[in-house]
């Protein structure tokens, strides 16, 4: 049976349908979404519990604010019927399954979320908040709190990061082993695996988009990345367990701590990546099931010759 992929638009059926009542609409989504509604209404959108009978009021509210009916009605414009993503998306988890027979091919839900979650995996759906994705320049971009949304934040959020974010989410979520406790290194390796598989699913997506990254760090990452490891192995951190070590090349931001501004911040997603490429360039046999089952990092470090 042929692999589809299909977009469910909660965020259509949501602000778009006219002539329900806010009562109507939640009845119409829970019997279309099922249970990832219910996530929807009461994690993502933080409304009230489904069964609450003050829902109808929070959804009339929110799907009547102008504001967020202009939020919905920009992705609307820019991203309008979803179709070119869905290709991707597809595409991706096809390739997915060659890699992983028995790996599950996520119901995608896109979702107007009130910019509260962008991606949003859950044991079976991949859920895509839509406003996240309406173009940096957009003028309702411009109206977010700086301080909630910091620029490097606005920058990402483009029409082409959909489908790189919400897969990398997916994998992350899905394909790495719980490494709470564990040492920098092996949060640097188990990432790196994961932006290694999400290469091999999204080819000919633009690398800097995969790791969330402006061309321009990426290059600064290609140009330093002897001077990068040397930081990192100079102060001692690669086997420390300290959440400050830890999150200085884990944690998202304008840059990383202690280096240029030019740097990128969770710089080492890109770190760990370059580890995997080692690894796999050193062992073409070694297929990427493997890679992510392998649950000792050392053995992928002793590849890493940093140029």
């Amino acid at each position: 049976m042929p692999l589809t992929v299909e977009i469910g638009r909660l965020d259509r059926d949501m602000f778009l349908t006219t002539g329900d009542s806010a009562k109507v609409k939640s009845l119409k989504a829970y019997a279309t979404y099922g249970e990832f509604y219910r996530t929807y209404i009461e994690d993502i959108l933080q409304g009230a519990p489904l069964e609450d009978p003050r829902l109808a009021l929070v959804l009339s509210r929110f799907t009547t604010d102008p504001d967020w009916v202009s939020v919905q009605q920009a992705a609307d414009s820019v991203l309008g019927d979803l179709e070119p993503q869905r290709k991707a998306f597809e595409d991706a988890f096809k390739r997915l399954k060659v890699l992983f027979p028995d790996s599950l091919t996520p119901r995608i839900i896109a979702f107007n979320s009130g910019f509260n979650y962008g991606i949003f995996p859950t044991d079976s759906v991949l859920g895509v908040g839509v406003e996240w994705f309406i173009g940096k320049d957009h003028p309702v971009i411009g109206y977010l709190a700086p301080e909630s949304f910091p620029q490097y934040v606005k920058d990402r959020m483009r029409p082409e990061m959909l489908v790189p974010s919400a897969v990398k989410g997916w994998l992350l979520v899905h394909y790495t082993r719980d490494i709470r406790g564990e040492d920098l290194l092996t949060n640097l390796v188990e990432t790196g695996k994961v932006l290694f598989l999400l290469d091999a699913l999204l080819p000919e997506t633009d690398p800097a988009l995969k790791f969330a990254f402006s061309k321009e760090q990426l290059e600064w990452c290609e140009a330093n990345e002897y001077n990068i490891w040397k930081d990192l192995v100079a102060k001692d951190q690669l086997y420390s367990k300290k959440l400050e070590d830890i999150g200085r090349w884990m944690n998202d931001g304008p840059f990383t701590n202690g280096l240029p501004r030019e740097s990128p911040g969770h710089l080492g997603e890109w770190v760990g990546y370059r580890m995997v490429q080692a690894y796999m360039d050193d062992n073409p046999d070694f297929s990427i099931a493997q890679l992510i089952a392998l649950d000792d990092p050392r053995v992928i470090l002793k590849s890493y010759k940093p140029r």
